[in-house]
């Protein structure tokens, strides 16, 4: 039994299909079936039942995984005692548009002065797409709002923080010399929201405020920064969460004012998902520290 063979019994079981363990392992699928093979051979019972859908783990194969997975991270342990300082690897990691603005950097900045080789990969998209991701294996970690809708079989969630959407509206706006807004009026404003990927007239903040009105939405933008403009000139107000309004130029230099919503409290979770069917690896503890740290930097409440 060799710590290949278990590190590809653990992406066999992540993937649930061998031709796309080889490909993640950058080896042969003939390769990847015939390491499988030998080790369901020395522990003399089957690990996989192969089907024309994928490889499913028997009884017997999860416990096996478990325990894979236990030594492979314990290995991962005992490498970083021996160098802490040349921690290197790969992580894919898919955020919600929000957290690209400051938070994500941060994060980035710190990991990347500590930790110069290692590599990570970002994608941007809606809470939804983004568990999907994980579900599939394009992603090893996920920060997402945490609805009732992201959830599934062998999904952990964690919290990092709680926040609240606030109003955001230029300085000539009428209602940026308020101290606080109704959601009612504040609906009755040209409304500029962050563009969903998957449908036109919902996702995010715009399913969220549906629950109370319809929004006027005139533009949908995949950009933040378009957005704050578009804000700031007056021809359109938007929504964003409060932790996004921490030193940024925009309301620092007075052009955007944040309001908050006098009515109603229109909450949000911003959580950490991730596949709990592989081994958390050094760099994903790394990046978790470290995004726990930031996240306490700067979340409001």
């Amino acid at each position: 039994m060799r710590l290949e063979q278990l590190s590809l019994l653990i992406e066999v079981a992540k993937y649930n299909s061998i031709s796309l363990a080889a490909e993640h392992a950058f080896i042969t699928q003939p390769a990847v079936s015939s390491s499988i093979s030998k080790l369901e051979d020395e522990i003399g019972t089957v690990l996989f039942k192969r089907t024309t859908q994928g490889a499913y783990p028997t009884e017997i194969g999860e416990m096996v995984i478990e325990k894979a997975r236990l030594i492979l991270d314990t290995v991962e342990e005992i490498k970083q005692i021996a160098n802490t300082s040349s921690l290197t690897g790969s992580l894919s990691v898919g955020i919600i548009p929000s957290m690209g603005d400051k938070i994500i950097p941060n994060v980035l900045y710190h990991l990347k002065n500590k930790h110069p080789k290692i590599n990570i990969n970002l994608t941007v998209g809606e809470s939804i797409s983004i568990l999907q991701n994980i579900q599939s294996g394009k992603n090893d970690l996920g920060i997402v709002l945490l609805t009732e809708e992201i959830q599934g079989k062998d999904i952990c969630r964690e919290e990092l923080f709680s926040d609240e959407f606030l109003i955001y509206a230029g300085k000539d706006s009428p209602l940026s010399a308020k101290e606080s807004v109704s959601l009612k009026e504040a609906l009755e404003y040209p409304f500029v929201a962050y563009n969903d990927e998957f449908t036109k007239n919902n996702g995010g903040i715009t399913s969220i405020l549906k629950q109370y009105g319809e929004p006027n939405v005139v533009f949908r933008f995949c950009n933040f920064e378009l957005i704050k403009r578009v804000v700031s000139q007056g021809i359109a107000i938007s929504f964003f969460p409060r932790f996004m309004s921490t030193n940024d130029i925009y309301l620092q230099s007075g052009e955007i004012t944040p309001i908050p919503i006098s009515d109603v409290s229109l909450g949000i979770t911003v959580g950490l998902i991730r596949s709990n069917r592989y081994a958390v690896s050094q760099v994903e503890k790394e990046f978790i520290e470290a995004l726990k740290s930031m996240c306490e930097i700067a979340a409001p409440i």
